[in-house]
């Protein structure tokens, strides 16, 4: 997966999937962001399928509907992604070409062409150093309050929070680059 980065595997539809237009890809996961990268890559690409290791998702029920309803996504049930393959595993550099995938039920494996791959498995905020010394949010993102129009002043006066650490809606610190 680490090696594809940026050459088919991502983690953010909104930024990647317009460089996909016309592709097969793939969503991991089935919480609330899998089901809303799926939503949005749909209106670009040819294909979407949801590779999720469940029987049933976890997102919000509405949501799991508009996929479930939708005519071009595909849901790959009780499976897991074994690899990230490139058309040569051997040569640094080639784009995503397609997954390895495994059925958690039998062990049985196939392979699933894409060229995009989007993983919306759940975001972490990375904020445990700050855990006894800043309030946070039962899911562990920087409580920042209203103060002046602002909105990046934390409990304590002088630290200041911003970005993925601060917003559970977008998890992206280009959404705070301008907040100062």
């Amino acid at each position: 997966e680490k090696q594809l980065r940026g050459l088919g595997v991502s983690s953010c539809a909104a930024c990647d999937g317009y460089l996909f237009r016309g592709k097969n890809c793939a969503v991991i996961g089935g919480g609330d962001a899998a089901m809303e990268e799926a939503l949005f890559l749909v209106r670009i690409c040819a294909s979407v399928t949801v590779i999720h290791r469940r029987g049933k998702f976890r997102a919000e029920h509405l949501l799991q509907q508009r996929v479930l309803q939708h005519s071009s996504v595909k849901v790959l049930w009780h499976s897991e992604v074994l690899e990230f393959r490139s058309d040569n595993a051997n040569v640094a550099g080639l784009p995503l070409a397609g997954l390895l995938l495994r059925d958690v039920r039998t062990g049985a494996t196939t392979s699933l062409q894409v060229q995009a791959a989007f993983v919306a498995i759940g975001h972490d905020p990375n904020t445990q150093m700050f855990r006894g010394q800043l309030q946070m949010d039962s899911t562990g993102y920087l409580e920042t309050t209203r103060h002046t129009g602002q909105s990046t002043y934390t409990s304590i006066g002088g630290v200041f929070a911003a970005g993925d650490v601060a917003d559970p809606s977008y998890r992206q610190a280009v959404t705070y680059a301008g907040s100062g």
